[in-house]
């Protein structure tokens, strides 16, 4: 090793160029290139003769030219010269190789090399590498928690002290035995502010075979969902807030199309999704309890009570939710003219401004008092079609022990326009609900008991902000407005489940405003019927054996 350094110091400050590289200096090289313990502590400056554009820019060309990937250090760029420096021998001998000139815009660039021009202790002070420097910065960004920190990477105090310019984050795929160690690790994957156009799937090669169930790609420059490579199905927890793709999605679409790509996912930029993963999370209202019990029977409730509440067959469905003497009353603050809009509202609410109308039905129907199951059915079937935007609702929990639940909900509704209502309202709602919780056979079963109700027409500021997305019908399994592809991906599995020919599938779940699940029932019967009756469906709709479906793997790899 002494004898090398003492080589290394014969060619100090060597300028190499077309006409200074000799045989003997390019035997050297090779030499040098076997011991990269003295090649790593030596740095060569690399000059550039009148480049215009940015300094990634060349450092992305030269190791796309060169096939050399480095780790630039000390870059500037004065006037027509733009240098950097490397320790990189492959680098240098490749410039040797392809005559010290490249081509970038259908220029040729001409290159000098001031070899060993520096060493490691010059630039860091103390005798390292840019290796190890790299890995360093690495594992301190590894928690105990199996976090691995890689946000804003690029700029990491240790690389702007010893001046390495490291100008892009897949640069870490050249570290594969620290990236594999690493990814075998890994449970969170921290990538946000690392100016990534799409996810770096060099990077996240390393951890396919890992417990990886987390990764953040927020605020990056990923334009569109192309750009978001699925890492492996295992993602839980996903993080993309701050990209352009968020600003050209709707919510619904945001969070449906990503659900899609990552079929396990429970938690969306820190709101968790429910099983359905395509609704508005409403929980970010939600009054916070440590009780995993009481969140889940609420999300229940909510989802069950006003998906049947909204259902076009009626409010007889919502019956079920109330206890055969369960009391309801209704207060709204309308004035004359909007009582006489609003004639459907009957008898049966009491009115916080007009006294003449509380008046009036205190002689009919005791203050506006429901007080039987029957009766709160018969309230609510006199109004018109409504729709809840879950997305406006504030959610908050009184009590909930082993005898009671009482539950308030905040929200916007609105009236559909019909035959008989020919104006579409917008209300605010409040909903007060208690609960009785019986125990059956071990299960708990929630009946309400009684349910006050406040109404009065939703602000110009509380309508602007609603409805602002198709709200999605979660108890059903229609979508909303499909979407060409969505209506294709139905149409294979429907295909495939009944083996009928596109142009019959097709119609079917036409028929049923491609809702699947009706589709099949009326398939069903119909085929029950036909078999029963000794009769069977026409063979002519059938896929004939060429023609057979039975080939779904696209489908599954897009499931996995």
């Amino acid at each position: 090793m002494a004898a090398e350094k003492y080589l290394m110091e014969n060619y100090k400050r060597f300028l190499l160029n077309r006409t200074t590289v000799t045989p003997v200096i390019v035997e050297y090289i090779e030499n040098c290139l076997t011991n990269e313990e003295t090649a790593n502590q030596s740095f060569h400056k690399i000059m550039i003769h009148n480049w215009q554009d940015s300094l990634p820019q060349v450092f992305d060309v030269i190791s796309n030219h060169y096939g050399s990937s480095f780790i630039p250090v000390n870059c500037t760029s004065k006037g027509e010269l733009t240098s950097f420096y490397t320790s990189s021998l492959k680098l240098v001998m490749n410039l040797i190789k392809f005559d010290f000139i490249f081509p970038y815009s259908r220029n040729m660039f001409n290159v000098d090399v001031l070899f060993n021009d520096k060493t490691a202790s010059d630039f860091f002070r103390r005798v390292t590498t840019v290796e190890d420097i790299v890995s360093s910065v690495v594992c301190c960004r590894f928690t105990e928690k199996c976090v691995l920190d890689l946000s804003n990477f690029c700029e990491d105090s240790e690389f702007v002290d010893n001046k390495i310019f490291f100008y892009k984050l897949s640069l870490l795929s050249q570290f594969k035995i620290l990236m594999l160690r690493m990814g075998r690790d890994t449970k969170k994957l921290i990538l946000r502010n690392n100016n990534l156009s799409l996810a770096p799937a060099d990077i996240l090669n390393f951890f396919i075979k890992s417990d990886l169930t987390a990764i953040d790609l927020s605020y990056n420059n990923i334009p569109s969902l192309q750009g978001l490579h699925r890492v492996s199905s295992k993602i839980e927890r996903l993080w993309i807030e701050g990209n352009p793709l968020c600003e050209e999605l709707d919510p619904i679409t945001y969070v449906k199309k990503i659900a899609i790509r990552f079929p396990r996912l429970t938690e969306l930029d820190g709101v968790k999704i429910n099983q359905h993963g395509i609704n508005i999370p409403y929980f970010r209202n939600y009054q916070a309890t440590p009780d995993k019990r009481t969140k889940v029977v609420v999300e229940h409730f909510i989802r069950n009570y006003f998906s049947n509440f909204d259902a076009k067959k009626g409010f007889k469905s919502i019956a079920p939710f109330y206890e055969e003497q369960a009391t309801l009353t209704i207060a709204t603050d309308f004035t004359d003219a909007q009582e006489k809009l609003l004639q459907h509202y009957g008898m049966f609410h009491r009115n916080l401004i007009n006294p003449e109308h509380n008046n009036k039905i205190a002689t009919i129907s005791n203050y506006g008092l429901c007080n039987s199951r029957a009766h709160i059915f018969t309230v609510f079937s006199r109004w018109p079609e409504t729709i809840h935007d879950l997305s406006t609702f504030t959610v908050d929990v009184m009590c909930h022990n082993t005898a009671v639940l009482m539950l308030t909900i905040d929200g916007i509704y609105k009236e559909l326009v019909s035959p008989g209502h020919p104006t579409e309202n917008i209300f605010q709602f409040r909903r007060t609900f208690l609960f009785n919780i019986h125990t059956e056979n071990q299960i708990s079963i929630y009946r309400i008991q009684h349910e006050m109700m406040n109404v009065r027409f939703a602000t110009t500021e509380q309508i602007r902000n609603s409805f602002q997305t198709p709200i999605v019908n979660t108890n059903s399994l229609t979508p909303i407005d499909p979407t060409s592809e969505e209506k294709e991906a139905l149409l294979k599995v429907f295909q495939h489940i009944t083996q009928l020919k596109k142009t019959e599938a097709e119609l079917r779940l036409t028929y049923n405003s491609w809702n699947i699940y009706n589709a099949m029932r009326d398939f069903s019967k119909e085929f029950s019927k036909n078999i029963t009756k000794n009769n069977s469906i026409q063979v002519d709709r059938f896929l004939v054996e060429e023609e057979d479906f039975s080939d779904c793997s696209s489908l599954l790899d897009e499931i996995d």
